[in-house]
């Protein structure tokens, strides 16, 4: 066979270009500290490696996603326990209002600290988050939920609640319904509501009543009417939603509760022949509607007969009943917010050990063995060495040395 110059020249250069590619590549393994620095260095470990990527990224996403869930409830947590303080110091004024032997500018002054009161409470309903959004408004955070009315104020967002997923298969919520927490505040006592009637003319009231045996209850309405014959007064329990007699001609004493179908209400003070109370199921109402309600009433100066001081204390306590049931919503919304960031936690915590196991998957399929990489870098470094250097040999051959 004949071995042309050509062909020498060709094979040396073509072997030492291929001995220092490999060269070349593994001294940018070991610059980078990757084994596969491309996917056709090892396409099954490259296509684990990039499903690892990718649920890694998401693992990532979620962990965002999580800080901005617990940056939002911990804002909307902090607005409600700014409002439950300003319903409960409200709840003070009223309490000052009913014990106390207050003049009518005295009560006009408990007033006007009240619509204070109902200012600030509007103005945290209408908090925004660092986005400038609504937190109360449901999906509406663009729209200002609460806006102060003749009436109290009127709420413009709707029932829903913005979420943010967290992790694979859970979401949170990350804003709240304004109506659920302020607007639709259960009447009475949560169960069932007492209005005193329009022409009661004694100075009997009510206590808001209770529900003492909720097997018994039935949800019905009904009207207690008082008849005062002498020195005997006596009482009528009759179920308006079924017409029906429940207590007939049963002797009144003032303090002394009066039970039937498992409620029980306690009325004091002398009624009048004729005076009654309707008793309902609970509905709801806005909690600024009670407190402009309650305003309007402190404004309005007092007489002095036996049924306007029996009006304004039934007013009192059904203000304070309302309060309560307000200060119950906030606490309801403010646990269940509490519920999802102990949640986060959690979730965090789970989302966290998941990422660390993707990094070290990701790890064993990509990363560098530095001991055997150093160890064939030495090694092609000396076979590239070798194979220069016999290349100059056979290339510096010539006829003209043998004659």
């Amino acid at each position: 066979m004949r071995v042309s110059t050509q062909l020498i020249f060709g094979v040396g250069a073509g072997s030492i270009g291929r001995q220092q590619a490999e060269w070349l590549r593994t001294q940018q393994q070991l610059s980078t500290g990757r084994r596969v620095l491309a996917p056709s260095d090892d396409p099954i470990a490259s296509a684990q490696a990039l499903r690892v990527e990718q649920s890694r990224a998401l693992g990532a996403q979620y962990v965002a996603n999580q800080g901005s869930a617990r940056d939002g409830l911990a804002l909307a947590e902090s607005v409600l326990a700014g409002a439950g303080g300003t319903i409960q110091d409200a709840r003070v004024l009223l309490v000052q209002a009913a014990n106390s032997p207050l003049t009518d500018a005295d009560r006009r002054s408990l007033a006007a600290e009240l619509r204070g009161h109902f200012a600030q409470l509007l103005a945290l309903a209408n908090a925004r988050d660092s986005n400038g959004e609504y937190l109360f408004a449901g999906y509406q955070g663009s729209t200002q939920p609460f806006v102060a009315s003749a009436a109290g104020a009127a709420y413009n967002g709707d029932e829903g609640e913005r979420l943010l997923q967290v992790a694979s298969g859970r979401t949170v919520p990350v804003s709240a319904s304004g109506a659920a927490i302020f607007d639709r505040v259960p009447t009475g006592n949560g169960d069932f509501s007492v209005t005193p009637g329009a022409g009661n003319a004694g100075d009997a009231t009510h206590d808001g009543g209770t529900l003492a045996a909720a097997a018994l209850a039935t949800g019905h309405r009904y009207s207690i009417q008082f008849a005062v014959a002498g020195a005997a007064t006596t009482y009528d329990v009759t179920d308006l939603t079924t017409a029906t007699a429940v207590v007939t001609g049963a002797v009144y004493t003032a303090g002394q509760a009066i039970q039937f179908d498992g409620l029980q209400l306690t009325v004091e003070g002398s009624p009048a022949d004729g005076d009654s109370f309707a008793i309902d199921p609970s509905a709801s109402r806005s909690v600024f509607a009670a407190l402009h309600d309650l305003a309007a009433l402190l404004e309005t100066p007092l007489g002095t007969s036996g049924a306007a001081h029996a009006a304004f204390g039934n007013g009192i306590a059904t203000g304070m009943l309302a309060l309560d049931q307000a200060s119950e919503r906030v606490l309801e919304a403010r646990a269940r917010m509490g519920s999802h960031l102990k949640e986060l936690d959690s979730l965090e915590a789970l989302v966290s050990s998941g990422m660390l196991h993707d990094n070290e998957r990701v790890s064993r399929l990509t990363d560098l063995d530095y001991a055997e990489a150093a160890s064939r870098f030495a090694a092609q470094q000396t076979a590239l060495e070798a194979a220069q250097q016999s290349y100059v040999r056979v290339t510096s051959l010539s006829l003209f040395d043998y004659l």
